[in-house]
């Protein structure tokens, strides 16, 4: 889709399918995160974002999870949009935090699909001192069919922004759309994942 998806309403589809996007975009974390003991968290972030705290495998572990909806920016900016939000947070440092950007629009800075990324956090008189390590995930220029492949609805809603090999645009478009209608999905999560697709 040439305009991407609104920010809100990716907001709304990673809220409502987290433990989904986790599973797509932070895959070796997941092993050490309880995806069944996610809390949504209520936090002012100023811009389209999800913040959640999950539970670790480990007694006594919980992780930070913040989701960035973004346009255009680079490594820094999304460092500095990372450091903004957890100081706004009152997060302290040291605990741990999985932090990732989701690129909506065509032409985005962020090279297709999902990359490991790391930007300056803190700085003396130009001197780095801390470091941040950080995800981003462009789905407008991804290949379509790897999101149609996976087990996850959120997947399927994602793949209607990729970009198609083996069908025509509208093809692609009508075969997401049987999935998601065909999908074990309650009306509303369903029509939400359908969204993607207007």
């Amino acid at each position: 889709m040439e305009e991407g998806v609104r920010p809100e309403v990716m907001e709304k589809a990673v809220r409502a399918f987290l433990a989904d996007y986790l599973r797509l975009v932070e895959p070796d974390a997941t092993r050490f995160l309880d995806l069944d003991r996610i809390t949504l968290l209520e936090t002012s972030l100023g811009r389209p974002g999800v913040v959640a705290r999950v539970a670790g495998t480990a007694e006594g572990v919980r992780v930070l999870v913040l989701v960035l909806i973004e346009d255009n920016l680079d490594e820094e900016v999304c460092a500095e949009r990372i450091t903004e939000a957890l100081t706004r947070m009152g997060q302290p440092h040291g605990e741990p935090v999985l932090a990732s950007f989701i690129g909506i629009r065509e032409g985005s800075w962020v090279p297709a699909g999902i990359r490991l990324c790391s930007g300056k956090a803190s700085h003396l008189n130009g001197i780095e001192l801390l470091r941040i390590y950080f995800n981003t995930f462009n789905l407008i220029d991804c290949r379509a069919e790897f999101f149609l492949d996976r087990p996850e609805p959120l997947s399927w809603a994602f793949a209607a922004l990729g970009r198609p090999r083996e069908r025509t645009y509208a093809e692609h478009l009508a075969f997401c759309r049987r999935r998601l209608e065909e999908a074990d999905l309650d009306d509303e999560r369903r029509e939400l994942l359908l969204r993607f697709l207007e």
